[in-house]
C-alpha cells in the first residue's frame, strides 16, 4: 500500500526527487517512480521521453487511478507498454494518493514503473516443450503477455481454456496435442499467470531425466566401487601378506619376513610378527644345538653298552684259553682285542669308513674263531665302492655275534658278510647257516625292536635304535629266514652327508 507523502513537494523537492531516485535504483525491477498532479503535470520523477504525444492525463493508466482512488491499478492490456523515461517494456502501478505543496494537501498520482523484461527473460528460459508457451492475463481477461509463437503455438486456444479457469492444473487436447495448463492467479492484482506445457515432451524431458540420474547414479556407484575396492586393497593388502607370511610359517618356513606399508596398526603388528619369528628361530637352533648333544650322548650310551659286553665274554674266552695252557691263542686272542677296542675308540669320533668297519669285524672274528676252535668259517665280501663311506662305528658286531651265538652248532658253520650299494642306499648283511628262525620269532624280534616286547637282545635292539637316532626313519634292520638253512640280517642305511663325514 502507497502512504501520503509527509513531505511538501515545493520546499522539498530535492530531497523527494532523491528519493525516488534511490528507490528505482535498489529495487531492480522498478526502473522509475513518478508523481503526477491531476492535470497530468509531472511533479517528481525522471524526465519525459519527448516521443510521449498522447497528454499523460489522458493515459488509462492515469485515468483508471484518478477515477477510483480506492486501488492500486496496473498497466491497461497490451502486449507492451514503453517507459515513460525509455524504451523499456514496462508495466504501469498507479495509484491515487496524497501530497503537500506549499501547505496544502492536494491529491496526484504516483506511478511506478515495473521492469517486464524479467518475466519475458524468465519465460524464455523456461522449457515447456513444443508449443508450450507462458500467458500473463490481466483482470479484465485482456492479454498482456504471450511468450510462444503465435504460428507455431496453440494460441488463442490456450487463452479460451485460461479465461475459463481462475485456478488449478488441468490436461487438454489443443490441435491433437496433449497440453498440461497450470494457471495461477496474484492476489492483488487478480493477472493470471498461465503456463502451458506439452504433455509429450514433458513426459520425454522426464525419461531424458531419469536416463541422465540412472548414469549418473552408476556412475556414481562404479566410482564408489572402484574408490571402495582401492581403500579396501590398501588396508587387505599389508593384512593378506601377513596372513601368507604366517602360512608359510605354518608350514615350517620360519625364514619368512613381511615388510608391509599402510595402517600403522598392521605395520606395527608385522613388525611383532617377525620379532617372533626372530625368536622363535633363536629357540629353535638352540633346542636343535640341545637336541643334537642329546642324540650324541644318548649314541655313546648306546654304544657303550656294546663294549663292556664284548669285553666280558672275551676275557672270559681268554680265561678258557689259559686254563687249557693255550697260550699261542691267549696272545692272538689279546693283541687282536687290543686292535678292536683301538677301533672301537676311533679318536671319540661316532663314524669311521667302511673299510674300518671291516676290518674291526675281522679282529671280532679272530677272537672268536679262537674262542670257538674253529667251528665256523666266515666270508667277507665288500664292493670297492662303499669301503670309504662312512658310517656310524660298532654297528656289524652285535649283529655278528648274535650270528655266531645264535648259528653254532655240533658241525662246522659258515658267517658270511657283505656290504654294498644300491638305490641310495648302503646296506649290510650278515648271514649264517643255521637252523633259521620262524616266521613268528621274526615278528617277536620286531616287536623287540620296536619298544613293544620285553627286552631279551641287547646287540640287535642297539643297533636298531642307534641307526634310528642317527639315520632317520628310512634306516631300518630287515630279518629273512629260511628254516634249517639260513638266517640274514640286512641293515639299511640312507646315502646323505651323514656317509660322507661325522658328528
Amino acid at each position: 500500500e502507497f502512504t501520503t507523502l509527509e513531505l511538501d513537494i515545493e520546499t522539498s523537492f530535492l530531497k523527494i526527487n532523491e528519493l525516488f531516485k534511490y528507490n528505482s535504483t535498489i529495487k531492480k525491477d522498478v526502473v522509475s517512480i513518478y508523481l503526477f498532479s491531476l492535470n497530468g503535470s509531472k511533479l517528481v520523477g525522471p524526465d519525459l521521453n519527448q516521443n510521449i504525444s498522447t497528454p499523460i492525463s489522458k493515459h488509462p493508466w492515469f485515468m483508471d487511478a484518478r477515477d477510483d482512488p480506492s486501488i492500486s491499478h496496473f498497466s491497461s492490456p497490451h502486449t507492451s507498454n514503453y517507459s515513460l523515461s525509455g524504451d523499456e517494456d514496462v508495466i504501469f502501478l498507479s495509484r491515487s494518493v496524497d501530497y503537500i505543496k506549499n501547505g496544502f494537501h492536494l491529491k496526484g498520482i504516483l506511478l511506478i514503473e515495473l521492469n517486464f523484461k524479467n518475466i519475458t527473460d524468465l519465460a524464455e528460459k523456461t522449457n515447456l516443450g513444443d508449443g508450450g508457451h507462458i500467458l500473463i492475463l490481466d483482470d479484465k481477461d485482456s492479454l498482456v503477455y504471450f511468450s510462444g509463437n503465435r504460428i507455431t503455438a496453440p494460441f488463442p486456444e490456450s487463452m479460451v481454456v485460461a479465461i475459463k479457469n481462475y485456478i488449478g492444473d488441468l490436461k487438454t487436447q489443443i490441435n491433437k496435442t496433449e497440453y498440461f495448463i497450470s494457471i495461477n492467479t496474484l492476489i492483488h492484482t487478480r493477472w493470471r499467470i498461465v503456463t502451458v506445457s506439452n504433455v509429450n515432451d514433458i513426459a520425454e524431458a522426464k525419461n531424458d531425466m531419469i536416463i541422465l540420474l540412472t548414469i549418473i547414479l552408476l556412475v556414481s556407484f562404479i566410482l564408489t566401487t572402484l574408490i571402495s575396492i582401492y581403500i579396501s586393497k590398501r588396508i587387505t593388502s599389508p593384512i593378506n601378506k601377513l596372513k601368507d607370511s604366517m602360512f608359510r610359517l605354518e608350514n615350517g618356513d620360519f625364514n619368512t619376513k613381511v615388510i608391509v606399508k599402510g595402517q600403522k596398526e598392521v605395520v606395527r603388528l608385522s613388525m611383532s610378527f617377525n620379532t617372533m619369528i626372530d625368536k622363535i628361530r633363536d629357540l629353535m637352533d638352540k633346542v636343535v644345538t640341545e637336541q643334537r648333544e642329546t642324540r650324541k650322548n644318548e649314541l655313546r650310551a648306546l654304544q657303550n653298552q656294546i663294549n663292556p659286553h664284548f669285553l666280558y665274554n672275551t676275557l672270559d674266552s681268554i680265561v678258557w684259553l689259559a686254563e687249557n695252557h693255550r697260550s699261542e691263542d691267549v696272545i692272538t686272542t689279546v693283541v687282536a682285542l687290543a686292535k678292536f677296542f683301538r677301533l672301537s675308540i676311533s679318536k671319540g669320533a661316532t663314524t669311521i669308513t667302511v673299510a674300518e668297519e671291516i676290518s674291526h669285524i675281522e679282529s671280532y672274528l679272530t677272537i672268536q674263531k679262537i674262542r670257538y676252535i674253529n667251528k665256523f668259517v666266515y666270508n667277507i665280501e665288500i664292493d670297492q665302492d662303499v669301503k670309504t663311506l662312512e658310517v656310524m662305528k660298532l654297528i656289524l658286531q652285535p649283529i655278528v655275534e648274535n650270528a655266531i651265538y645264535h648259528g653254532i652248532g655240533d658241525d662246522m658253520e659258515y658267517i658270511g658278510i657283505k656290504a654294498y650299494k644300491d638305490n641310495n642306499f648302503l646296506y649290510f648283511e650278515v648271514e649264517n647257516s643255521g637252523y633259521g628262525i620262524s616266521e613268528e620269532k621274526i615278528e617277536e624280534i620286531y616287536e623287540l625292536l620296536r619298544g613293544n616286547a620285553e627286552q631279551t637282545s641287547v646287540g640287535l635292539k642297539n643297533v636298531y635304535q642307534r641307526i634310528k637316532l642317527f639315520y632317520g626313519d628310512e634306516a631300518d634292520i630287515e630279518i629273512l629266514s629260511e628254516l634249517d638253512e639260513k638266517t640274514t640280517i640286512k641293515i639299511i642305511i640312507p646315502l646323505s652327508e651323514k656317509t660322507e663325514g661325522s658328528l
